[in-house]
């Protein structure tokens, strides 16, 4: 069975993380680009049906594309990451799928609250305060980055690997 993930994938920010996510973030050297993360895990791919695709493909049809800006550099205990503003266009995006599959919450259900982010570096301890001062420093340089997902993507990781399977327009 190959797990499944529902994201915003967000390429504008891969020249600012991209080198982050490559040293410090297992998924990046398995394939998978910035993103922010709305179910994971979705359904083992191999359970998916036309009916649950086109439920999925449904609820974005009637959301607008969500527009946002990464500035804000933030932690949890383990991981770097950067704060989408507005979050509240993507909490709803996660609701609204989160109420469709009741049995897969969005964010795993690891965490009680859905915090949207972008993850820049995941399982680090000794090196998050040099990496978060260097994410600032680039985020400085940089300006902040402007993301507009015209589409959710189901991803799925097969040998190790993430490949996207479909791509589910928003409303625009």
């Amino acid at each position: 069975m190959a797990r499944t993930l529902l994201a915003l994938l967000v390429p504008e920010a891969e020249r600012v993380v991209g080198s982050f996510r490559d040293a410090y973030d297992p998924s990046a050297r398995r394939g998978l680009g910035a993103h922010i993360t709305l179910i994971y895990p979705f359904i083992d791919s191999e359970l998916l049906t036309p009916t649950m695709l086109a439920r999925v493909r449904d609820i974005a049809a009637d959301i607008p594309a969500p527009m946002f800006r990464l500035v804000e550099v933030k932690t949890f205990p383990s991981v770097v990451w950067l704060a989408p503003e507005p979050a509240k266009p993507i909490i709803q995006i996660a609701t609204a799928l989160e109420r469709a599959f009741p049995d897969h919450p969005k964010g795993g259900g690891a965490f009680p609250d859905f915090i949207p982010h972008l993850s820049v570096a995941r399982h680090i301890q000794q090196e998050k305060v040099a990496v978060v001062n260097e994410l600032q420093a680039r985020l400085a340089d940089h300006g902040p980055i402007y993301g507009w997902c015209e589409s959710m993507s189901l991803l799925v990781s097969e040998n190790r690997r993430w490949r996207e399977l479909a791509q589910y327009p928003f409303l625009h």
